[in-house]
């Protein structure tokens, strides 16, 4: 490697950083949080990345899993030298929706590899709720303990309707002879041939990453925001190709040395769906009750069981009216909403309600991660650019070193 990197378990600075608040990951790279200026890269090794594609995730109504649970107040650096394997949580990956996983924690050179894997999980998803809809909902926690959390917003969506399960029903079938599936499976197949013969040219896996690129990016934009089922099922879908197109494109680029073509990629690419994760936060966070307009309403005692902090905050950094708040107006907004639930009658707030809350919440925050896991790709090619790198590879870890999530130093800029 060309620039030292560091395991993360080993790095007791960054550890605490991350236990204290003082530093937050956001997508692969790790911010001040003060100031929001990026101090390291995560870059994955290849039996990281491998183990990530086995890495269970919460279920959507499982009890909120603070970090505190993981370490507690006594567990020393030393131990968590220990516990590499529950990071997951110091890193604040306990509750992202699976469809946040498309793309990688970080950079890695298994990259191809995960991301194949991570889009035949929407097929496999997408079997799993209608096979789901066509048995009947029954316990719903039941259903949702044994999916993957990957577009299980839909069942608490459709929950207490037969006619809305039926529609979508003929919605998922509908969606397997749409575009979407296709660009989808044609871009599957590309990167495990990518996977399987990594030094092969990149040019026909360029053009396959561009064309499904810009065919759902199209397809993204169309969908009008809207809190329905149908709707939203697939707008997911086509988001979550079109980021998985754009990483995928990205980092070919890297590998092969194009880093301005990379980065002019990004720097178009990125900005784009960050308008598209704005609509939809805003679009769904919005309320009648102006106590409850805001993406905080997730903290407030009502959904303490279902959703944690962290995710509320990856919420907020997609709301156009949270995003920006101060300490002292989030402190605020958090407490109003709070005296809104007290004040209200409990029947507006039903489990009906709570659940398509629940459903919201699992939504934004997959569109959130997805958002700043490209914004950390965007960081990663201006670095590659800034050192002079020649490939992407002279920065990764190789196989030869001790499998973990390793970090990178940012440059002078913050990149």
């Amino acid at each position: 490697m060309l620039i030292e990197t560091t395991l993360l378990v080993k790095d007791s600075p960054i550890i605490q950083g991350l236990l204290d608040g003082s530093l937050k990951r956001f997508g692969g790279v790790i911010r001040e949080a003060a100031t929001g200026r990026i101090v390291r890269h995560l870059l994955e090794t290849r039996s990281l990345t491998n183990q990530l594609m086995t890495l269970p995730l919460s279920p959507v109504l499982g009890g909120a899993s603070l970090i505190t649970n993981l370490v507690g107040h006594g567990v020393t650096i030393y131990k968590l030298d220990k516990m590499q394997q529950q990071l997951s949580s110091v890193l604040q990956l306990t509750q992202i929706a699976a469809g946040a996983s498309v793309l990688n924690l970080g950079v890695s050179i298994a990259g191809f590899a995960y991301m194949g894997y991570k889009l035949n999980q929407i097929q496999n998803a997408l079997d799993n709720v209608q096979k789901s809809l066509e048995a009947g909902f029954h316990r719903i926690e039941e259903r949702l303990d044994k999916l993957s959390t990957q577009l299980a917003y839909l069942h608490l969506l459709v929950e207490h309707s037969r006619q809305e399960q039926q529609r979508i029903g003929k919605a998922i079938l509908e969606l397997h002879r749409t575009i979407l599936i296709k660009e989808i499976a044609d871009l599957q197949a590309e990167i495990l041939d990518r996977s399987r013969y990594p030094d092969a040219p990149a040019r026909d896996a360029l053009k396959v990453a561009s064309r499904v690129r810009i065919v759902l990016c199209d397809q993204a934009m169309q969908a009008k925001p809207a809190l329905e089922a149908q709707t939203m099922l697939m707008a997911d879908v086509a988001t979550q190709g079109w980021a998985a197109a754009t990483a995928t494109e990205a980092y070919l680029l890297l590998e092969t040395g194009q880093i301005d073509e990379a980065q002019q990629l990004l720097d178009f690419e990125v900005p784009r769906f960050r308008n598209i994760a704005f609509e939809w936060s805003d679009a769904l966070v919005a309320d009648e009750r102006s106590q409850l307009a805001t993406a905080y309403r997730f903290a407030a005692p009502h959904f303490k069981e279902h959703i944690n902090p962290e995710r509320t905050e990856r919420i907020a950094y997609i709301s156009s009216v949270d995003s920006s708040l101060s300490k002292e107006l989030i402190r605020r907004k958090k407490k109003d909403a709070a005296l809104e639930f007290e004040m209200s009658y409990s029947s507006q707030f039903d489990e009906k309600w709570t659940y398509r809350q629940i459903a919201v919440a699992e939504y934004l925050d997959a569109l959130s991660e997805l958002l700043a896991r490209l914004e950390s790709l965007q960081a990663f090619a201006i670095t590659c650019k800034s050192r002079g790198v020649k490939s992407s590879r002279d920065i990764l870890p190789n196989d030869n070193v001790e499998p973990g999530l390793y970090l990178l130093p940012a440059n002078e800029e913050g990149y």
